[in-house]
């Protein structure tokens, strides 16, 4: 295996230099930016959990952290990836989305749900299975897209299973999941319009997801039972 092959799979890239990319890679700072925004909802909620002496977890829950890690992770590995544009790079980008995703329906599942270790690691075991399988079903009408079918699926199946439980969280996944379709829909676009947009329409893709990730986060951080 090659780890430095060049890759050339978006409509902005015509060259292996390392900015052949820019729109596609500066727009990276959107997933830095919106992880020091979602830095601060978390550093609130603490402060007001300890000013209240409040008992919910939700507001104290260090997993909270890891999301946000997780999320600006996502924004240096994606960068890695639209300038040196290699296999390794490609790998830097991949594997911090799919973690996140792991991760975060684990979290739903507990938090969201109620469910204990082990139904919650179970569901995120099969959720795996979908991930690795599912988009499959897709791809030829969604082409690379379609790997991210299962995650939106996630997202509006939290949505409603929270809907009578909890429905600000229920509010804003679905809110989360109509953009992260949007986003779908932009990187969809971004081979076919090529030729009429040399620049792509990538960019839009991790704009609009910087959002999406920062409204999932909050959702968890501000998430109560009532």
């Amino acid at each position: 295996m090659d780890w430095n092959q060049h890759l050339n799979q978006y409509c902005e890239r015509t060259s292996a230099a390392f900015w052949s990319e820019p729109f596609n890679a500066v727009s990276n700072a959107a997933f830095i930016i919106a992880a020091l925004i979602a830095l601060q909802f978390w550093q609130n909620a603490r402060s007001n959990a300890k000013k209240t002496h409040s008992t919910q977890t939700s507001a104290q829950d260090n997993a909270a952290l890891v999301l946000i890690v997780l999320l600006a992770t996502i924004g240096i590995g994606s960068f890695l990836f639209h300038t040196f544009a290699t296999f390794w790079s490609m790998l830097a980008d991949v594997i911090p989305i799919a973690i996140f995703m792991l991760v975060y329906f684990y979290l739903a599942t507990c938090r969201y749900m109620g469910a204990n270790l082990l139904i919650s690691l179970s569901a995120t075991l099969l959720f795996l299975g979908v991930m690795a399988f599912g988009p499959g079903l897709f791809e030829g009408v969604l082409g690379s897209t379609a790997g991210y079918v299962p995650a939106l699926l996630a997202i509006l199946l939290f949505a409603g299973l929270t809907h009578r439980k909890n429905r600000q969280t229920s509010g804003a996944l679905l809110v989360a999941g109509v953009v992260f379709a949007v986003s779908m829909s932009f990187r969809i676009a971004d081979a076919p319009i090529c030729h009429i947009l040399p620049i792509g329409t990538h960019s839009l893709w991790h704009s609009l997801n910087a959002i999406v990730l920062l409204i999932l986060i909050r959702a968890f951080i501000r998430f109560k039972t009532y």
